[in-house]
């Protein structure tokens, strides 16, 4: 009777290194996949991950008006902002504005992105409730639009 073969231990080690690096590559790829909903090259919607809940909260202590607010962010091209205008009534935004200022042409991009899908993330949503991550890719024009959204509330405390 012949006896088997042992393998190579380092055909096993490289054999194992590779098959690690795929799953490895493949959880990476898969996170990268979920965090990117609307970016370049996918439909622009709006990530509905991160709506708001449809029932307003808390909507009591806001006093009816428009209000606006700039807020500002740190982005790789430098400082940016973006100007937000909110009309409240009963503490729950009815209408919203964002005017972008972008500082780069990246910046243009994610702030157009913003622009064009935040609206079904707040409009009919208690102010009480808004704090947005990422819409449609962008995610630093969100923290611009939610320390606006937090000077507004402070304006229109009761």
């Amino acid at each position: 009777m012949q006896e088997a073969k042992k393998p190579n231990a380092a055909v096993v080690a490289v054999i194992i290194v590779v098959l690690l690096a795929a799953v490895a590559g493949g959880a990476v790829y898969l996170l990268n996949r979920q965090n990117e909903t609307g970016a370049e090259g996918q439909t622009n919607t709006p990530n509905t991950s991160e709506q708001t809940p449809e029932t307003p909260s808390n909507t009591a202590s806001y006093k009816d008006g428009t209000y606006s607010a700039t807020g500002s962010y740190l982005s790789p091209g430098g400082q940016e902002s973006v100007d937000v205008e909110v009309t409240l009534k009963g503490g729950v935004i009815e209408s919203a504005t964002v005017t972008p200022h972008p500082a780069s042409t990246t910046s243009t991009q994610y702030q157009g992105e913003f622009v064009n899908n935040f609206k079904p993330l707040v409009v009919g949503k208690s102010i009480e409730d808004i704090t947005l991550s990422r819409v449609a890719g962008s995610s630093l024009t969100s923290g611009g639009f939610n320390e606006a959204i937090e000077k507004i509330k402070d304006d229109a405390a009761a």
